[in-house]
């Protein structure tokens, strides 16, 4: 759950370091906070203003998403639905702290709150997400796999004298 949380982080951790490298080149965050308020905080102006005063901060999200991928992609076999997880609580999460970030609170409490609502998304994701083993009659640790093991196999595939085994050579 740290490394599927570490993921849901990565592409707010980006792009935050591109809204601080916005802010340090040309006050970036500062007129987008501003020109947000000035023009009425809706959806349409706070993408318009994002994507004109804060481009690292964009290229910055979108790298993380694609490391997200990545991570799915060249991780363990269970990391892909970790990646999606991560993608989900980001979906969920970035938005809202978009909305957070051009309101009045100080940007140190909405980092807070977008990474705990990432978490908490990212985290409800994971618990739908997750393969939950199936009770078997003769063994009941065995996992997901519905193919029986060989000793089993006879019992549903009986072996009589109809039956040659070099036949499907």
């Amino acid at each position: 759950m740290r490394n599927v949380l570490f993921l849901a982080w990565l592409p707010m951790g980006l792009a935050t370091l591109g809204a601080w490298v916005d802010e340090w080149r040309a006050l970036g965050f500062t007129i987008w906070r501003g020109a947000c308020r000035a023009s009425g905080i809706s959806l349409s102006s706070i993408a318009t203003f994002t994507i004109e005063l804060l481009p690292t901060a964009v290229i910055g999200a979108l790298l993380g998403g694609l490391l997200v991928l990545v991570a799915g992609i060249r991780g363990r076999p269970g990391a892909v639905g970790g990646a999606l997880a991560a993608h989900a609580g980001c979906v969920i999460a970035m938005p809202v702290g978009l909305l957070l970030c051009a309101a009045a609170w100080p940007w140190p409490l909405t980092i807070a709150a977008e990474a705990l609502l990432s978490a908490v998304a990212t985290a409800g994701m994971c618990w739908i997400l997750r393969i939950r083993k199936t009770p078997y009659a003769y063994e009941s640790t065995r996992g997901v796999s519905r193919i029986p093991r060989a000793a089993l196999a006879t019992e549903n595939f009986p072996h009589n004298s109809l039956w040659n085994s070099h036949d499907c050579n």
